[in-house]
C-alpha cells in the first residue's frame, strides 16, 4: 500500500519550486510588448522597401519617358537637317536612359524571384538595347553633321538656291566637293566599324528581350523601337563595306577604270550570265569622268582568223559550244565572280593586245544580271530610250528582242544593235545620279537586296578592297566558310538561246548513313515549260556541283552525251572531278526538250569531316546560290541516324522525335541549314 506523507514531511511553502512543465513567469507588460516590436519592425522593414521600390520604379518611369521624348524629338530633328538640336536631345535621352538603368539596377534583386525576375531581365535588356541605340545615334549624327558641314560650305561659295538641302542630286555637288565627301566617308571606317559592334550588341540584347517577354502589350510598346533598331542596323551593314572600299571604287587616288559586265542571266553562265556586252567606266573623285559599251562580239572579232591567237577554252566550252579558242565573250565560266571577273579582263586584254591596240589599264569589275536592271527600274521609274519605254517588268524582254529582232527592222546594222544597252545604262546612271539624298537609305536597300539575290557582284584588283568585298558578301565568292558541309548548283546554258527563264529547277539533297560515314545525293530536277521559238530552245546545260573537298564521287542518273539531236541513243555522259575554291566539283551535261522534264542526280561519299562534325554533336550546311540564277525551290532530308536536339531552321513540329531533319526552302539566297544532336 502507499503511505501518504506527513505534513512534517513536505519542505516549507515559500520554498517551493514550479513544476518542471510550468513557464517562467513574465509580467503581463513584457507579454504585450515584444509581438508588437517584431510587427514594427517588419512594418518599418516593408517600408523602407515600399521607398526603396518606389524609388527605383520612379526613376525607371521618369528616365523612360525622358528618354522617350529626347528620342521623338531627336527623329524630328534629324528629319529638319538640324545636327545641333538632335544632338542636344540624344544627350537628354541618354541622360534619361542612365536614370533609368539606375533604377533598374536598386531592383536587382528581383532578378532572382520566379516570374517577375524573368520580366525584370526582359526590362533590363530592352534599356541595354536603347542605351547602345541611342549611342549609335549620337556618333551617326555628329558623322553626318561633319559630312553635311561640306556640301553647307560648298552652297556657301557658289550660292545655291535650293531650300531643300537635303534634295540636292549628288552629281550637282563640284568635283572637289565630292572628293571631300568620299574621303571623309573612307576616314570615318573605324568610326562605323564602332557603331556596327554596338548595334549588334543592341540587336542581341532585344533578341534576349524576345527570349525572356512574354507579358501583353510590352512587344508593342517596344516595336517602334526595335524598328529603328532595324533599320540603323540594315544603314550601318551596308555603309561599312561601302566606306571599306570607298578610295578605290571613288578613284580617291587617281583615275580607276572598271570593266562593267553586263551579266545576261535568260542565258545563264556560271558566272552569273552570258556576256554580250561590256562597258568601260572611268572614275576620279567620285566623277564618272567616262562610260562607253559595246558588243564583246566587236572585240572578239579583233582576233576572229588570227592563226596565232590561242585561248585555251574550259573542255566543256570546246566539247558542247565547239569552239577551239576561249573568247572574251565565254569568260563568265566560274562560278566565283572574282575569278570570273579576272578571266574577263585577261581575255579582254589578251585580245586588243593580239591586234595590236592599247591595251586598257582595268583596276575591278561590276557584274550585275538583268534582274538587277528590272529592280534598278523599279526604283526610279520607266525610262525611255529611242522610243521604248523600259520597265521593272518589260527590260529582259524588250532588250533581248531589241537586239536579236527589231534592230533589223530598225535599219541598224548588226555591229551596232547593241548600243541601246549603252544608252539605256547611262540614262538609268543619270537617273540614279539624280536621286536626293533623302533618298539614300531606299538606294541602300535596293543594293543590299541585290548583293543578298547576288544579282550584283564587285571585283577589286586591289587586295585590301578585295578583302572588304568578300567580308561584306559582295564579291560573288565561293567558299564553304566554316560550315560543315556545302552543296552549290552551277548550270552553265551551252547554247540553248534565252531558254532559262522558261526552265524551272528543283533541288532536292539528302544524306544516310553508310560505311560509317554519310552518302549524299544531289538531284536536280529541270522542267522546261517554253516552247520553240526566236528565244527559247531545247535546254543544255553543263552542270557542276560543289561540294565538301575530298567527296568521293559515286554514280550519276541523267546525264546524256549529248542533246537528243546528237545523241538520238541518249548515251550517257560523263562526269569530271575537279579541286577549287577549297571545294569539289562534279561535272556532267544533260538536256531537256521543251515540255518535259529530267532528273540529273549525283550520288557521292562525304569526306570525313561531315562524319566528325556530327559525331561532336552539330552539323551545319551551307547552301550556295549561283549568281544570276532564279530562285529555286529546295529540299533537303538528311538522316543522321542520331537523335535530333535542335535544328534551324525548324522542321515541322509533326516530324519531330526521329533521327532524320525535313526542310524546305527558296534558294534565292544563300542559305544556312544547323543541326544540333
Amino acid at each position: 500500500m502507499f503511505l501518504e506523507p506527513s505534513e512534517a514531511q513536505l519542505p516549507p511553502t515559500h520554498h517551493a519550486e514550479p513544476s518542471p512543465v510550468t513557464s517562467a513567469y513574465i509580467p503581463p507588460s513584457r507579454r504585450s510588448r515584444i509581438p508588437h516590436v517584431v510587427v514594427g519592425f517588419f512594418a518599418v522593414l516593408l517600408l523602407g522597401m515600399c521607398i526603396y521600390g518606389g524609388i527605383a520604379v520612379t526613376r525607371m518611369i521618369n528616365g523612360g519617358l525622358t528618354a522617350k521624348a529626347g528620342l521623338v524629338a531627336a527623329k524630328a530633328d534629324i528629319a529638319d537637317v538640324n545636327f545641333a538640336q538632335a544632338s542636344m536631345d540624344l544627350s537628354s535621352a541618354h541622360v534619361g536612359l542612365a536614370e533609368a538603368q539606375s533604377g533598374a539596377a536598386m531592383l536587382s534583386a528581383v532578378a532572382y524571384v520566379p516570374w517577375l525576375g524573368v520580366r525584370y531581365q526582359a526590362g533590363v535588356a530592352v534599356l541595354d538595347a536603347t542605351n547602345n541605340t541611342v549611342e549609335v545615334l549620337t556618333e551617326a549624327i555628329g558623322l553626318a553633321q561633319d559630312i553635311y558641314s561640306v556640301v553647307a560650305e560648298a552652297r556657301a561659295s557658289l550660292a545655291w538656291q535650293d531650300p531643300a538641302e537635303a534634295n540636292t542630286p549628288i552629281h550637282d555637288l563640284p568635283t572637289g566637293v565630292k572628293h571631300t565627301l568620299f574621303s571623309r566617308l573612307a576616314t570615318s571606317l573605324p568610326t562605323l566599324r564602332t557603331m556596327q559592334v554596338k548595334l549588334n550588341l543592341a540587336s542581341e540584347d532585344m533578341a534576349r528581350f524576345h527570349e525572356l517577354s512574354n507579358v501583353a502589350g510590352i512587344d508593342d510598346i517596344v516595336a517602334p523601337f526595335e524598328s529603328v533598331l532595324e533599320k540603323l542596323k540594315v544603314g550601318i551593314d551596308f555603309l561599312v563595306p561601302f566606306a571599306g572600299i570607298t578610295r578605290e571604287f571613288a578613284g580617291l587616288d587617281g583615275d580607276r577604270q572598271f570593266l562593267m559586265m553586263f551579266l545576261n542571266d535568260t542565258e545563264l553562265r556560271p558566272t552569273g550570265g552570258f556576256l554580250g556586252t561590256y562597258g568601260l567606266m572611268v572614275i576620279r573623285d567620285g566623277d564618272m569622268k567616262s562610260m562607253s559599251t559595246d558588243d564583246t562580239y566587236a572585240i572578239d572579232a579583233l582576233v576572229s582568223g588570227n592563226s596565232e591567237y590561242t585561248a585555251t577554252p574550259p573542255a566543256p566550252i570546246r566539247d558542247y559550244l565547239e569552239q577551239s579558242i576561249w573568247y572574251f565573250r565565254d569568260s563568265t565560266w566560274s562560278p566565283d565572280f572574282g575569278a570570273g571577273a579576272k578571266d574577263a579582263i585577261t581575255l579582254m586584254r589578251q585580245e586588243i593586245a593580239a591586234s595590236g591596240q592599247p591595251v586598257p589599264e582595268i583596276h575591278g569589275a561590276f557584274g550585275m544580271t538583268t534582274s538587277f536592271l528590272e529592280d534598278l527600274l523599279g526604283f526610279v521609274g520607266p525610262i525611255t530610250v529611242e522610243g521604248q519605254t523600259f520597265t521593272s517588268g518589260n527590260a529582259a524582254d524588250l532588250l533581248e528582242y531589241q537586239v536579236e529582232i527589231a534592230f533589223e527592222q530598225q535599219g541598224v546594222a548588226r555591229t551596232d544593235r547593241k548600243d541601246i544597252v549603252g544608252k539605256l545604262t547611262n540614262a538609268l546612271l543619270d537617273k540614279l545620279l539624280e536621286i536626293p539624298s533623302s533618298r539614300f537609305e531606299e538606294v541602300f536597300d535596293v543594293l543590299a537586296t541585290s548583293f543578298q539575290r547576288k544579282e550584283i557582284a564587285l571585283y577589286s584588283n586591289n587586295a585590301a578592297t578585295q578583302a572588304v568585298l568578300n567580308d561584306a558578301g559582295w564579291s560573288g565568292k565561293v567558299s564553304q566558310g566554316s560550315a560543315s558541309d556545302v552543296l552549290m548548283v552551277v548550270d552553265a546554258n551551252m547554247a540553248s538561246l534565252k531558254s532559262d527563264p522558261v526552265v524551272q529547277r528543283t533541288i532536292e539533297y539528302r544524306i544516310t548513313p553508310r560505311n560509317g560515314g554519310y552518302q549524299a545525293t544531289t538531284a536536280i530536277t529541270y522542267k522546261h515549260t517554253g516552247g520553240f521559238d526566236w528565244k527559247t530552245s531545247r535546254y543544255r546545260t553543263y552542270t557542276r556541283i560543289y561540294v565538301p573537298e575530298g567527296s568521293e564521287f559515286l554514280s550519276v542518273e541523267g546525264s546524256l552525251l549529248n542533246d537528243a539531236i546528237r545523241n538520238p541513243q541518249g548515251l550517257p555522259g560523263v562526269v569530271t572531278t575537279q579541286s577549287e575554291f577549297g571545294l569539289t566539283s562534279f561535272g556532267t551535261f544533260t538536256s531537256v526538250e521543251p515540255g518535259q522534264s529530267r532528273t540529273l542526280t549525283f550520288t557521292y561519299q562525304l569526306p570525313k569531316t561531315v562524319t566528325d562534325a556530327v559525331a561532336a554533336g552539330s552539323y551545319t550546311l551551307n547552301m550556295l546560290k549561283q549568281i544570276g540564277s532564279n530562285a529555286h525551290d529546295l529540299k533537303v532530308h538528311l538522316d543522321f541516324n542520331h537523335a535530333l536536339r535542335s535544328a534551324n531552321p525548324a522542321e515541322n513540329e509533326s516530324l519531330w522525335g526521329d533521327d532524320i531533319y525535313d526542310a524546305t526552302a527558296t534558294l534565292d539566297t544563300n542559305t544556312e541549314f544547323r543541326v544540333n544532336f
